[in-house]
């Protein structure tokens, strides 16, 4: 198991769900906008790598798991937008930590999600959850060994 069948995982999820539009992966300077060539189409889920915490038998990554949508100007469409994005995140976390290909992924719960307004240079809503997920995994040298 790794970081790259993780983060695979994750993408496979989240561009199978009914709703999402546009996947994305990097930096939040990655995060494509409409000045942009190709500007995103919304729903747009954005995954934003932290840093990975090992120990002897374990990895923790940590990633922020970005959802967005553009809504018309006003209170009640502003949190309708962020509704639609912690449902997706909501659903996103649900089929992963249920998900079987991999039993030894494990989320931590409770998980934070913080809604947000016009956080990117484009008008969008949305919510974003702090992940943090562990699986097992033994230090060794057997990967990539040191010449």
């Amino acid at each position: 198991m790794t970081y790259k069948e993780l983060i695979d995982t994750l993408e496979t999820i989240i561009n199978n769900h009914a709703f999402v539009d546009t996947y994305g992966y990097g930096n939040i300077s990655d995060i494509m906008v409409p000045d942009n060539e190709e500007p995103a189409d919304y729903p747009y889920v954005f995954l934003n790598p932290v840093d990975i915490n090992m120990d002897r038998t374990n990895f923790a990554v940590n990633l922020n798991m970005i959802a967005m949508t553009q809504v018309q100007d006003g209170e009640d469409n502003e949190l309708t937008g962020q509704d639609l994005c912690v449902r997706i995140l909501s659903d996103v976390i649900s089929e992963f930590t249920n998900q079987t290909d991999y039993p030894l992924f494990d989320v931590e719960l409770p998980v934070t999600i913080a809604p947000f307004k016009e956080r990117f240079q484009d008008d969008v809503v949305g919510a974003t959850a702090a992940l943090t997920i562990n699986y097992a995994k033994a230090i060794d040298g057997c990967n990539t060994p040191v010449l």
